[in-house]
């Protein structure tokens, strides 16, 4: 697929495990200035049904199936570059923060030239137990009650090892921060902040 910009967007990646916290800390990061949040649902939630990119979102969301890669990515390029349009993203002073792209290897593939990843932030929970219990605890309070079911988050986790967390090994250990996800949001936001700054990622 091509890109309607030839801007390269530099970025931050936030790749965790359902449950993990990356949602809250790209929306955090997104409050920053210099940084600029876009989460794989809100793109979902923009989406045009006039636009072609959307009318083929709806045609495999309704029957339940998975939207194919160059779909979603097409979406995504559609929403980024509106922001641009309006000014609420401005690609050359700030970070675009990514939360739930590229979900796997073959979208990271299609985002390789429009990527300029300068860090990969793995939010990582070796304690299952207080992914669970996040992830119930969203559910119930978003209303999401199949979310609840232990067979559902099992099989979410399992998607997210088959299918996402290969993204690490595409990026490579160089680019990669390990953040331990257990901890309070303030002490996981210091840890990447801490790390933006150490890497000499932050805004020049």
């Amino acid at each position: 697929m091509s890109f309607n910009s030839v801007v390269v967007y530099h970025s931050i990646l936030l790749l965790g495990a359902p449950g993990s916290g990356k949602g809250t800390q790209g929306k955090i990061l997104g409050t920053i200035p210099g940084f600029y949040h876009c989460a794989c649902g809100d793109v979902f939630r923009a989406v045009d049904p006039r636009s072609d990119y959307g009318k083929a979102f709806i045609h495999y969301s309704s029957k339940g199936q998975l939207v194919p890669d160059d779909v979603t990515i097409g979406l995504w390029a559609a929403q980024i570059e509106s922001m641009e349009r309006t000014g609420r993203f401005k690609p050359e002073t700030d970070f675009l923060v990514l939360d739930g792209i590229p979900r796997n290897v073959n979208q990271a593939k299609i985002l390789i030239d429009k990527l300029d990843v300068r860090r990969v932030f793995h939010l990582d929970c070796p304690d299952k137990s207080k992914v669970y219990d996040r992830l119930k605890r969203r559910a119930l309070k978003e209303n999401r009650i199949d979310d609840i079911n232990d067979e559902v988050i099992e099989r979410r986790q399992q998607i997210y090892e088959q299918e996402t967390k290969p993204v690490l090994d595409f990026y490579g250990e160089k680019l990669i921060t390990e953040v331990d996800s257990a901890q309070l949001p303030y002490q996981v936001l210091r840890d990447i902040l801490t790390a933006i700054e150490h890497h000499g990622d932050g805004l020049e």
